[in-house]
């Protein structure tokens, strides 16, 4: 999960910042997949910190909703900034509410749920944009387009749309448990990847090639939403796959753990991605910041400080168990810290109760 989460931060920078698509338009990859990406990671997290952080009451509830809460606070800041980034982190935010819900259902009703979100996901753009004639109610619009302008806000219209997260967040919880239930070798995972990404292909990149019809990112029409939720499952399963691989499981545990801390630190690197894109915009208010070497610059500088912060952190969180919720990222300590003090764990547990152990997978945001 957080080698994916580590390939979403980097689709992200490309998307944000590359100044062309690059050879054969690969890169243009970068615009349909990461947010749907993130989103499917929601899902991914949510179902692992249920599954194995052993609290599923009350405490476990609003220990999620402030995590939820503070991720929403954060998106409204950064909306705030001068980078040319529409913010996702709202939007991801409400989506870590509504998967509350949603992991405590049993495998079939979620299921059903998938469904259901796969038909909202493909009903509610076209259906807007056949009440509006393609164009978007403002939100002070008067109380008679009151349903056209919640309509829009869940799906209809926007760069991100809450219907096809939650298809992708579903998507990611289905994933996850059946990676989990399973026994497959590495190699089916690896051909279960190859064919989520023909679906992609065939959905986002064969119209536009063969001019059946026209395929763009965020246009909301049945082949983008089908297809990027593909192409997001396929980066999930390529990752499961490679780590374990012959080559994921011969890699040194070290190694592998730095090759994670992109994923592990991703709110932080979010941030901090905005934080350079502002001070670029504001220095230089006349110039677009997309370049190749601002790129290079975001990617080098995120990976390295997630691995630097970890080298660093590790070690000292060995000695220290109050820095523990730190080795992450300062971003996800922060959220830990302001869990903890909003809602704390018990200070022990009985190992007779089965224990209460955090997983180290914990849910991340664009």
């Amino acid at each position: 999960m957080d080698w994916a989460r580590g390939a979403a931060y980097v689709l992200m920078v490309i998307a944000h910042v590359a100044p062309g698509d690059g050879p054969a338009r690969i890169l243009l990859v970068s615009e349909f997949l990461t947010a749907p990406l993130f989103a499917l990671l929601i899902g991914v997290g949510a179902q692992l910190g249920w599954s194995t952080s052993g609290e599923h009451g009350w405490r476990y509830v609003l220990r999620e909703a402030v995590r939820a809460a503070l991720v929403i606070a954060l998106g409204l800041l950064l909306m705030q900034s001068a980078a040319s980034v529409l913010i996702v982190l709202v939007h991801l935010g409400v989506l870590m509410l509504l998967c509350l819900p949603l992991v405590r259902l049993r495998t079939t009703p979620l299921a059903v749920v998938a469904v259901l979100a796969l038909v909202l996901a493909l009903a509610v753009p076209g259906l807007y944009r056949s009440l509006t004639g393609g164009h978007a109610v403002a939100p002070s619009a008067p109380e008679s387009d009151a349903f056209l302008t919640v309509l829009g806000l869940i799906g209809g219209t926007g760069g991100y749309r809450m219907t096809g997260l939650l298809l992708c967040a579903v998507l990611g919880m289905l994933a996850i448990r059946a990676l989990q239930s399973a026994k497959a070798a590495w190699w089916r995972g690896a051909l279960a990847s190859a064919g989520a990404f023909a679906v992609m292909l065939a959905l986002l990149v064969a119209p536009n090639l063969l001019g059946l019809y026209e395929v763009h990112a965020y246009d909301g029409t049945p082949s983008e939403q089908i297809g990027v939720a593909s192409g997001a499952l396929g980066v999930l399963l390529t990752m499961w796959a490679a780590q374990a691989s012959p080559l994921g499981r011969a890699l040194p545990s070290r190694v592998a753990q730095l090759l994670a801390a992109p994923g592990q630190a991703a709110l932080t690197l979010y941030a901090l991605q905005i934080l350079v894109l502002h001070i670029y915009q504001v220095n230089n208010p006349l110039v677009r910041d997309d370049h190749w070497w601002m790129l290079a610059i975001l990617v080098v500088l995120g990976v390295g400080f997630a691995m630097v912060w970890q080298e660093v952190l590790t070690p000292l969180a060995r000695r220290v168990p109050s820095a523990r919720r730190w080795a992450r990222g300062p971003l996800e300590g922060l959220i830990r810290g302001m869990q903890g003090l909003i809602v704390p764990r018990p200070t022990e547990v009985s190992s007779s109760a089965g224990g209460r152990a955090m997983s180290p997978y914990r849910t991340g945001a664009r």
